[in-house]
């Protein structure tokens, strides 16, 4: 199991996996926008949230995160239905001030509170939006990272189960830093679960291309960007030199060599 593994070279595999990962999803899917709304979360989103002091998201942006995750996981339309019925002003008083939570008191059971005071705002859609804006902080509560953590019991979709999940993978997120892992955030952490999961789903190869870097991670609110520091929408294409893909392949070697040690 990943999350077991304190290898670095493991964990940055998994994450590189990403984007094939979701190309595999999204090939099972009929409406196709669920690629665009990916790139729209991974990047757009988070970059948008940067440059706003204080940060918010308004009734646009939320409709469009709960369609993004509702196609990435279960869809559930009746949710949809229920956060669009909110007023703008509403819900940008209500996530100004649970992004003024995570931010000035790092409390993360106050601010999916209050982020969850909004009708058809659960935890897990409370997660989604917070971390957005604070991926250093806040994972989201993807079921399938949720199910690759050891420990946790059945899935509930309850503040305290997920408390819980996030409490593991900011310690995760924490000991990986210290590691010189790349995976180095909670939301890293769990866009690295997310992967491994679906790689097993899907059957990919347990292996990773240093061309298909996973999405750059993104700034925390109100770090404000300058213009030429947004980044950039289309992360599956970097360029790389000899000498990198070179220490790439090494790299890549010996995390399938460790990760096929722990699925035993």
């Amino acid at each position: 199991m990943l999350f077991n593994s304190t290898d670095a070279a493991v964990w940055n595999s998994a994450l590189a996996l990403y984007p094939e990962a979701f190309k595999a999803l999204a090939a099972t899917k009929t409406d196709q926008s669920i690629i665009a709304l990916d790139k729209w979360y991974q990047t757009e989103f988070p970059a948008i949230l940067a440059t706003r002091s204080p940060c918010f998201i308004n009734h646009e942006e939320i409709v469009k995160l709960v369609a993004w995750k509702l196609k990435r996981g279960k869809y559930r339309p009746a949710l949809a239905k229920m956060v669009a019925e909110h007023a703008d002003a509403v819900i940008r008083r209500t996530s100004q001030e649970a992004f003024d939570i995570i931010s000035s008191k790092n409390d993360l059971k106050a601010a999916i509170s209050k982020m969850s005071e909004l009708k058809g705002v659960g935890p897990a859609t409370a997660s989604a939006i917070l971390c957005a804006g604070a991926p250093d902080k806040v994972p989201f509560m993807a079921d399938e990272s949720v199910d690759s953590v050891p420990g946790l019991g059945k899935i509930a979709y309850t503040l305290a189960y997920y408390l819980k999940f996030a409490a593991k993978v900011i310690d995760k997120a924490a000991q990986l830093k210290k590691a010189g892992s790349k995976v180095d955030s909670p939301h890293l952490v769990e866009l690295a679960l997310w992967a491994d999961m679906m790689t097993e789903k899907f059957n990919l190869p347990q292996h990773s291309s240093s061309s298909t870097p996973a999405p750059t991670p993104a700034k925390a609110p109100g770090n404000k960007r300058k213009a030429d520091d947004t980044p950039t929408v289309a992360p599956f294409k970097s360029k790389e030199t000899k000498d990198t893909k070179e220490d790439d392949s090494t790299t890549n070697k010996r995390a399938r060599s460790t990760r096929s040690s722990n699925r035993k």
